[in-house]
């Protein structure tokens, strides 16, 4: 993830403004009911239907004009795309998203249920400038390419058309936004499928009786047009629908691109492994490491076992994600497997893939933290500890984010979302200090009443 930008918004939720800036490993703690989810859900709808949102033929405002003469000035010429070059590129991409934030919200939310003021990027920067290049080879002659640190257009002629200049614009701004964050802007897309390749994979808390519910589920989409389950069929958060979606048309994949983290995870968590039978449309199976019984099916299995079970299906799946959102990693899971959980889920930030939470669990929040205080440490001091380097993550790759619930006058309590400090220290706790701090205090009153009780 070479990107970095900070979502702004007004009015989302009890959430009257409110701010989060994106990194690898991006934590959403606090209260409960406090909006998390809804900045999540949010997120999501801007990464994977941002792409939807640009207008159809070149705007007229002048935020764009601003883009189009730049472009103009650059062709024929390898172009240097640094922070300040982009700056007008995401503004305008800031202003299309302002401009057509009710219909992202409608989308993601349902009709008229999320009415955000404002929506907005800031703050962009990339950890390495994007390069401008041109191809005039006639082989080439209408190629869009793009690499990690490059995009290739094809050299237009002497005066190219307004169409073209803004398809060139659109691609290079997605390009500097999104990055490897979500599907390419422009792909060929399948009747039977409308997930685009790449699209970002949101694991919603429910997730679990949908994974138990799976068959059923895919009898409702082959009812209609496999793959579509509108809203009427399924009212739900599109983000969760789209998880549905893909759950039920999974295909497996042993040796898929995580698959070693699938292989950690089933190792070090459930002590088993997970795999579907030979039937048309699978029944996963569960079967316990070390012994002759026999493969048990899921809706019989411990919570622990359904409960990670949707994120070893899609890691090892051919289903194409580029960043993944998972709601309350830590349900269901004893003090020891958070911290194993913790370890696996930064190794999927360190081979690639941002990964997003919502969390409750102070003992899941806190291994994060020791994971990023581990990040100083040199390789024998991490054997010493028992852990490997893949497991550590530098301070610049993680952001942390405290909802509390204020109460105000009005009667309407409202959320202020905070940073929390991460460093080498590790990550700012204050999210949890407060009830840790009550708790105790309760308990050593609890005692020393229990001790007076006692001498009387």
């Amino acid at each position: 993830m070479k990107q970095r930008w900070t979502l702004q918004f007004e009015h989302v939720g009890r959430m009257r403004e409110g701010a989060v800036r994106i990194a690898p490993l991006m934590l959403f703690t606090g209260d409960n009911n406090a909006g998390k989810s809804y900045v999540m859900a949010l997120l999501w709808g801007v990464i994977a239907l941002g792409r939807e949102l640009f207008p159809e033929s070149p705007p007229e405002n002048e935020s764009y004009q601003r883009c189009e003469d730049w472009l103009r000035a650059c062709i024929g010429n390898e172009t240097k795309v640094g922070d300040d070059e982009a700056r007008p590129l995401v503004a305008w991409f800031g202003d299309v998203l302002n401009h057509r934030r009710k219909t992202l919200c409608d989308a993601v939310f349902g009709e008229g249920r999320i009415q955000p003021k404002t929506l907005r990027l800031r703050d962009y920067c990339r950890e390495k400038p994007l390069m401008l290049r041109w191809n005039d080879s006639p082989m080439e002659t209408a190629r869009y390419s793009r690499g990690a640190d490059y995009v290739r257009f094809p050299l237009p002629g002497v005066k190219p058309s307004r169409a073209d200049l803004y398809r060139m614009i659109r691609y290079l701004t997605w390009n500097l936004v999104m990055g490897d964050l979500s599907a390419p802007l422009f792909q060929m897309m399948s009747p039977l499928n409308p997930i685009p390749r790449g699209e970002i994979l949101y694991l919603p808390a429910a997730r679990t009786g949908f994974v138990l519910m799976r068959k059923q589920l895919a009898s409702i989409a082959l009812s209609g047009s496999f793959g579509h389950l509108e809203e009427a069929t399924l009212p739900l958060s599109l983000p969760t629908r789209r998880f549905v979606q893909r759950l039920v048309g999974l295909t497996h994949n042993e040796q898929g691109k995580y698959a070693a983290i699938a292989d950690q995870l089933e190792r070090d968590i459930i002590r088993g492994s997970l795999r579907p039978d030979a039937a048309p449309l699978p029944d996963y199976q569960y079967r316990p490491s070390g012994t002759a019984t026999t493969a048990i099916p899921l809706w019989l299995t411990s919570s622990l076992v359904t409960e990670l079970a949707p994120l070893l299906m899609f890691l090892r799946s051919r289903d194409d994600f580029r960043s993944l959102i998972i709601e309350e990693p830590e349900a269901h899971l004893h003090l020891e497997m958070q911290g194993r959980l913790a370890r696996a889920l930064v190794r999927l930030v360190n081979s690639g893939l941002p990964v997003w939470l919502t969390t409750h669990g102070d003992s899941l929040f806190q291994q994060f933290s020791n994971l990023v205080k581990a990040s100083a440490l040199g390789h024998n001091q991490l054997s010493a500890l028992g852990m490997e380097e893949q497991e550590t993550l530098k301070p610049t790759e993680v952001t942390a984010w405290h909802f509390k619930v204020q109460p105000s006058g009005d009667g309407r309590d409202g959320t202020r979302i905070s940073p929390l400090e991460v460093s080498a220290s590790g990550i700012a706790a204050t999210a949890f200090n407060d009830s840790l701090v009550r708790l105790t205090k309760e308990t050593i009153s609890l005692n020393s009443h229990q001790g007076l009780g006692d001498e009387t």
